[in-house]
């Protein structure tokens, strides 16, 4: 790896010249005009659908027992009622910035802004079906 750089500056670095060579543009071309014109999406979404998928699993029992344990059910914690909290997970208090890029948190809030649809899924290739078409917006 480059010094100083990222393995996700290096992959993004990959990706735009990979898209100037397939599409005989200049490097200096806007990178998401590149993307756009192949169909590629932004590394950001990537991030998320993965992510989203992950959170799937583990909300339905699909991961191990270590990746379960980092999650709570908002239903295990109250019993106060609303519309659409359904198969919401709680959200820890963060009070660093570190807790705030954690998995265990940054899941639990990507997982609770997926619409009540998506969140309730009857199974994984539904939900990844669905998931393609959703905006994280």
């Amino acid at each position: 790896m480059l010094f100083g750089a990222t393995a996700a500056s290096v992959f993004l670095k990959n990706c735009r010249s990979s898209a100037s060579i397939l599409m005989s543009a200049s490097y200096e071309c806007n990178v998401e005009d590149l993307f756009r014109a192949l169909g590629w999406p932004k590394l950001k979404h990537k991030r998320l659908v993965s992510t989203s998928i992950i959170m799937y699993k583990t909300v339905y029992g699909m991961t191990p027992e270590y990746l379960r344990s980092r999650f709570v059910s908002r239903d295990d914690i109250t019993s106060y009622r609303l519309r659409n909290t359904e198969n919401e997970l709680a959200l820890p208090q963060p009070r660093t910035n570190y807790l705030k890029k954690s998995f265990s948190y940054s899941g639990a809030k990507l997982w609770n802004s997926l619409s009540h649809d998506l969140r309730s899924a009857a199974s994984l290739n539904y939900f990844k079906r669905k998931l393609r078409r959703h905006s994280f917006e």
